[in-house]
């Protein structure tokens, strides 16, 4: 296969035979050489606010709650000049790995949050065109219980072009949940929840989101990442959970970097050494295609508390869950779930569909089929905008000692 590319979209989608036989006037046109072609990624679940935090000094914990505190108590540390040095370190990154867009929440504390929103609202303007950014709040399910903290939140939002995203956590007060679907109806919003990051099937909060999102026609415009307790559900639950959430039309994202990382983690002793996990965090994602629920895979945190590791790359994080999932065509089958289907689920202007007229913002790798792609996934691949290469400067990663220097002073 081959591309014809002119005036940074794809012009024409042309089989070898047809490459071979061009006259040298028909060109440009990128000979692909069996390589593997993919829209360029789409990153829909990271938190910019938090990564590189192991680089200032703060450990993993091992365990959600911990590190929730942990970062929290970092907020008075942070400034507007370390939030830009790290986002931007992480964004750069992106860029090079070939994410075209991507979805980062806020913790909205006072007065950090707003803070951290600042921050974001200047770095969108500023990358846009290279990595488009969506913002979205993130604050506890509780906060709804004050209708002015609530109205504040909602009408920040809604000035900054963003996302109505909340925390609802174990034991949340679900009484205050048709609160948030209020305030997104009032401001015209999208809703985005993190919901059920645990495996505790008594504390499952995630149907009564898909039957609210439901009732109220909401559920093209509502997301919720992790639903980790899906995993640990008896068949006939899961099966009854999943047809509401098929019916509600919300779309569902898996982060398998950090779940696998922080769920039955290990850390209770055992004859006082730690012991492997034996519980899985990752919500069913086979059952969950089955059903035709909206999916992406996405990276959510990268090197803080939350998790130790990561690199903004969507190719990477489906290379993880290839393994963990046990996905036979990662490449011929899921390759959605890191394009087209974060692109749906943050309402981008471009589907990420591969067609002619299509934007000219590929990744190319040189594996040419799922083997050989999820083997070496970042070796050799090749990212282009609006049909021109990266430059130079922008194709690799930036090295990690320029956050040398972030670390907290005892």
């Amino acid at each position: 296969m081959a591309l014809r590319l002119a005036h940074g979209k794809i012009a024409q989608v042309l089989p070898q035979a047809a490459f071979e036989s061009l006259p040298a006037s028909a060109l440009p046109v990128t000979d692909l050489d069996g390589s593997t072609v993919l829209s360029a990624f789409v990153d829909p679940h990271v938190h910019l606010d938090k990564g590189d935090l192991c680089a200032a000094g703060l450990a993993p914990e091992r365990d959600l709650f911990t590190a929730i505190t942990r970062v929290r108590d970092d907020y008075a540390r942070w400034s507007a000049e370390e939030l830009t040095r790290r986002m931007e370190f992480a964004l750069r990154s992106a860029y090079a790995h070939g994410t075209r867009a991507l979805n980062s929440y806020c913790d909205w504390s006072v007065p950090q949050g707003p803070l951290a929103w600042r921050v974001l609202q200047d770095l969108r303007t500023q990358w846009a065109g290279r990595v488009d950014l969506t913002i979205t709040s993130l604050a506890p399910i509780a906060e709804l219980d004050d209708a002015t903290i609530a109205a504040t939140i909602a009408a920040t939002v809604a000035e900054g072009g963003g996302v109505l995203g909340w925390f609802i956590y174990p034991g949340a007060p679900m009484h205050l949940l048709p609160r948030a679907f209020d305030l997104a109806q009032r401001h015209d919003l999208r809703l985005d929840f993190h919901v059920d990051e645990h495996l505790d099937p008594p504390q499952a909060n995630l149907g009564a989101v898909a039957r609210l999102a439901h009732e109220r026609d909401w559920g093209a415009r509502t997301v919720c990442g992790h639903a980790c307790v899906l995993a640990a559900l008896e068949p006939a639950a899961r099966e009854a959970l999943l047809n509401d959430v098929a019916a509600s039309g919300l779309g569902l994202v898996s982060l398998p970097w950090t779940n696998l990382y922080l769920q039955d983690n290990g850390s209770g002793p055992t004859e006082g050494r730690r012991r492997t996990p034996s519980r899985r965090g990752l919500l069913p994602v086979h059952e969950v295609r089955a059903r035709g629920i909206p999916l992406a895979f996405a990276s959510d945190n990268h090197r803080d508390p939350f998790f130790p590791g990561g690199d903004l790359d969507p190719l990477q994080t489906l290379s993880l869950a290839a393994l963990a999932a046990q996905l036979d065509e990662p490449i011929r089958d899921w390759a959605d779930t890191i394009t087209c289907q974060g692109a749906r689920l943050l309402h981008l202007s471009w589907d990420g569909v591969l067609r002619e007229g299509a934007p000219a913002d590929l990744v190319i790798h040189p594996g040419r089929d799922s083997v050989e792609v999820v083997s070496r996934p970042t070796r050799g691949r090749r990212v282009l905008r609006s049909g021109q290469w990266l430059a130079p400067a922008d194709a690799l990663p930036p090295d990690f000692r320029e956050l040398d220097g972030l670390r907290r002073a005892a």
